[in-house]
Parts: structure tokens; C-alpha cells; sequence
């Protein structure tokens, strides 16, 4: 567990965990997301909670904090819960400056999630990965339901990151799920990674209360600094084909069952 200076950028600072990077952040520029799935989880945030109207959000997977530090800097005065459970990245990313207005519990995601109040939250944010591969366990139909309840049902917003390749063995179930339980789903990614031509990083867009800003949503995936497509409505309903919510007893497939399945 490193955090590195980025030699390219002065200010940037990499968070590795067995050897990966899981986490970037620039200590002089909050808005600076060096990430391209980062980029797509801030562009579909920026859809659906324009700045610069403060928001509650949860976080599950705390990393460098880059998601909470951008939302405060667009988002004066917003409010965050991180849950991280591994102390070994707490310490490391601890020479840091703190967020404002962010509690940090080092806790297990299964522990938390159940006993905080319904509609707490404007956002929730899943970017939860133990080094390289994704948390599967927190990705289930339960623990997915137990994310919309804790949204506000007017208009609370969830942002997955999930790796996956193709056939989307992963990311197809959570979409299911997603779209079991909030009222409007999409996914972005970029071109190659849904062409199967490449493993990479599928955002999971969920609404709560009304439907996604479609057109917003295409606009900006388009002009983002790395293109991302979006997924949405019958196209997605195709995307999904006959994948159902994975539950504990029906869970994901490991990450490692065939080589190359895109875990990042």
C-alpha cells in the first residue's frame, strides 16, 4: 500500500494497492480526475445533481477520497459518510488533507449499509474493491435494494464502477438488479470496452424518483475527454438480455473464473 507523487504532475499523488492504482488525487486541484471512469461517474453526477447545489453522499470504497473532494469543491458544502474498510489504505492516503464535512468509518460495508436511516442520502457512489478485483458480495440484489433505501425517493442518484469484459458476465446481473429496484437505469463506458473489444469500467447510473436526462447524458458522455457511450432504455433492456439480480445464493461469477474477465 503506496501513495506516490505522480512524476508527470506535480501536485498528483497515486494511491497503489498491490501494485494497481486505485486511487488519484491532485492536493492542489480537487476538480482534476485523472481516471477515465472516474471522469464518467462525474460527468453522470454532473447530469443528474448539477453544481453547485450541495448534496449528502454515501460512499462505499473510501480510496484517496477523490470523489468526495471533487463533490466539496463543486459542491460547497456538501456533506459525505466513507466507508472503507481497510485501515491499510486509511494510513496511507492519512498525509492527506481531510475532506470538510466527511466522516470516515472504517467499517465493513455489510456492517454499515443495513442500519443507516432510509433516505438519507442526495448520492450514493459504489467504488468498493479489495486491491484489484471488485467487492462481489456488495453487488448482490439485497445489498443493491439496501442502497436504494437509503436514497432519498424523490431524487436520489446511485454511481456504480464495475470492471467487467465481454459477455458482461458481472456488470449485466447488476444492471438487473439496478433496474429491479430504481426507476431509471444506464450505463456508461467507453465504445471499446462495450464493442468487447477490451476489459475496462462500466458506470451504473440509478434514479430513484424519474427518469435519467438522456439527452444531458449523451451530451456530455460525447464531450468528455475520453468518450463514453451511453446505454439507456430499449438499448439497455437489450444489453441485459436474460441476466437476472444475482443473490447469496445465486451470486457473481469470481473475477478470476477465466482469464482476462477485466477486473482491473
Amino acid at each position: 500500500m503506496e501513495l506516490l507523487r505522480d512524476l508527470n504532475r506535480e501536485t498528483g499523488r497515486v494511491l497503489l494497492v498491490d501494485g494497481v492504482e486505485q486511487s488519484y488525487v491532485d492536493v492542489a486541484d480537487p476538480t482534476h480526475l485523472e481516471f477515465e471512469y472516474v471522469q464518467h461517474m462525474a460527468l453522470a453526477l454532473d447530469a443528474t445533481r448539477p453544481p453547485p447545489e450541495a448534496v449528502s453522499a454515501l460512499h462505499l470504497g473510501g480510496g484517496a477520497l477523490t470523489l468526495p473532494r471533487w463533490l466539496s469543491a463543486t459542491r460547497p458544502g456538501s456533506r459525505h459518510v466513507v466507508i472503507e474498510s481497510c485501515p491499510a489504505v486509511l494510513d496511507a492516503v492519512a498525509s492527506l488533507d481531510p475532506v470538510a464535512d466527511c466522516d470516515v468509518l472504517q467499517r465493513d460495508v455489510h456492517d454499515v449499509l443495513g442500519s443507516l436511516p432510509e433516505e438519507t442520502f442526495d448520492v450514493a457512489v459504489w467504488d468498493l474493491y479489495d486491491g484489484p478485483r471488485a467487492v462481489l458480495t456488495a453487488l448482490t440484489f439485497p445489498a443493491i435494494l439496501e442502497l436504494r433505501r437509503v436514497l432519498r425517493s424523490a431524487d436520489g442518484i446511485a454511481v456504480l464502477n464495475v470492471s467487467d469484459v465481454a459477455p458482461f458476465d458481472v456488470v449485466r446481473p447488476v444492471v438487473a438488479a439496478m433496474r429491479a429496484c430504481f426507476a431509471d437505469v444506464a450505463v456508461l463506458a467507453e465504445p471499446a470496452t462495450l464493442r468487447g473489444r477490451r476489459s475496462g469500467n462500466c458506470v451504473v447510473l440509478g434514479a430513484c424518483g424519474s427518469g435519467l436526462p438522456d439527452e444531458e447524458l449523451n451530451r456530455r458522455a460525447a464531450g468528455a475527454g475520453v468518450r463514453a457511450r451511453v446505454v439507456h432504455g430499449e438499448d439497455l433492456v437489450a444489453f441485459v438480455g436474460a441476466a437476472v439480480p444475482p443473490t447469496d445464493e445465486a451470486p457473481l461469477p469470481r473475477p478470476d473464473a477465466s482469464l482476462g474477465r477485466g477486473f482491473l
